[in-house]
């Protein structure tokens, strides 16, 4: 009995912290690779909200164009039309990824990250635009819309 309910407490709990796959644009005007796939958690519907304090986990599924001994992770807040820069803790999407480098074309792979809503951050609707680079060479982009609540 102890077994089963620990069983269901661990399923629900996966469930629950399992990230959904969101609606994306590719990066506009520029020589771009297509993600293959986005999840985002919490996000169970669009725009993702979230709210101050709250840890966001992302995965992005996506199959390199070029092989590389890196791969950066560079995120903007799209602002006026402008990107602004946002500072992620990892940006080595070697490190802490999920992802082991060298990377190699053709290859599908997963990254995974976090990031934190700080609370200095104001509540705004805003489009995200999320790149991973290899060096110069683009590996993946995309936007999405999302708004701190």
């Amino acid at each position: 009995m102890m077994f089963h309910q620990l069983t269901l407490c661990l399923a629900t709990l996966l469930v629950l912290t399992a990230a959904e796959s969101i609606t994306y644009k590719d990066c506009p005007n520029g020589d771009y690779v297509h993600a293959r796939a986005v999840r985002i958690s919490p996000c169970p519907s669009q725009p993702c909200s979230f709210k101050h304090n709250q840890t966001v986990n992302v995965e992005i599924d996506f199959t390199p164009r070029d092989n590389s001994d890196i791969l950066e992770s560079t995120v903007y807040g799209i602002v006026g039309g402008f990107p602004v820069p946002y500072s992620l803790p990892n940006p080595d999407a070697c490190k802490d990824s999920a992802i082991t480098c060298p990377i190699s074309q053709g290859q599908v792979l997963t990254y995974k990250s976090h990031f934190d809503v700080l609370n200095s951050y104001p509540k705004i609707n805003i489009v995200v635009m999320w790149q991973l680079n290899a060096g110069k060479s683009n590996q993946a982009c995309f936007t999405f819309p999302m708004a701190i609540v």
